[in-house]
């Protein structure tokens, strides 16, 4: 991870990266009260058997839902080969769950979801039980983490980053999740990208999340966007590098009590975007 996170810094995505994948338990040893983590995704794959180099592979095609779509649904065909999970413990209205995010590799590209042949799946199973209570496939880009999010009173937000990078380029995309009836809900979906490609050009944008209060309700959320043209870790060696500057934009989400979740309040982050569909 540490070796992972330098390559990202250079290429402006270490804000993104999480810091917890070495620390929480995982593993298919994982305890889950009355069982495992093995037993958990034997449960939720019926028939599925693991190999001797840990993967746990499936008997049966299945379908999941990808958040933010009321139809598509990714498919996994028998034969997708899923690793050992990680896992995060969030809270919903004070009740414990688990998420567990198991990544894997499909026979083939076909079908919705996915990147390519490649997948991840997201379960939430509720303190004390092997059922999950919803999964879906989260897998949008060639690197796919599970962290912390910021606390909303009484439950705790979580994000799921796909990013890659190239030769000069980083990409990524935070999806911010919260849980609602043991159910996931996206709440945000912002895209960052950073650009080292020479001195002059280079420049680098940070993802934040911050809340505040808003009355008796569930707190607000702001996405805070840092622009940072020049950023210094790209000066050095630089002849004739521009003066390092900022640019902030941020985009507000607030609690819909009618429709119980929240929605866009509000933001200039399109500034933002139509700027990085010019530098792509």
């Amino acid at each position: 991870m540490n070796i992972l996170k330098t390559v990202a810094a250079v290429l402006g995505l270490a804000c993104a990266l999480p810091s917890l994948a070495a620390d929480e338990p995982g593993g298919w040893a994982l305890s889950l009260g009355p069982g495992s983590a093995l037993e958990a995704a034997r449960r939720l794959f019926s028939g599925a058997t693991q190999e001797a180099d840990g993967s746990l592979v499936l008997a049966h095609d299945r379908q999941l839902r990808l958040p933010g779509t009321s139809k598509t649904r990714a498919q996994l065909p028998a034969g997708t080969r899923l690793s050992a999970p990680t896992a995060l413990h969030v809270r919903s209205e004070g009740r414990p769950y688990t998420l567990l995010m198991w990544e894997g590799v499909r026979p083939d590209a076909s079908g919705d979801g996915g990147f390519g042949e490649e997948v991840a799946v997201l379960a939430v199973l509720p303190e004390g039980s092997l059922d999950a209570s919803d999964v879906a496939e989260v897998k949008g880009d060639r690197d796919t983490y599970l962290d912390q999010g910021p606390v909303l009173g009484s439950e705790d937000a979580f994000t799921v980053l796909n990013a890659h990078h190239n030769s000069s380029q980083g990409y990524a995309s935070t999806d911010l999740f919260h849980l609602r009836d043991g159910r996931l809900r996206r709440i945000a979906s912002v895209f960052t990208l950073s650009s080292l490609i020479n001195c002059q050009d280079a420049f680098q944008e940070d993802l934040q999340w911050r809340v505040e209060p808003d009355g008796d309700g569930p707190p607000r959320i702001l996405a805070k966007l840092t622009l940072t043209h020049a950023p210094a870790l790209m000066r050095s060696g630089c002849d004739r590098m521009p003066r390092t500057r900022n640019e902030h934009f941020e985009d507000r989400y607030r609690w819909n009590a009618a429709q119980k979740r929240y929605l866009h309040e509000g933001g200039n982050s399109d500034r933002l975007d139509r700027w990085n569909d010019q530098h792509r």
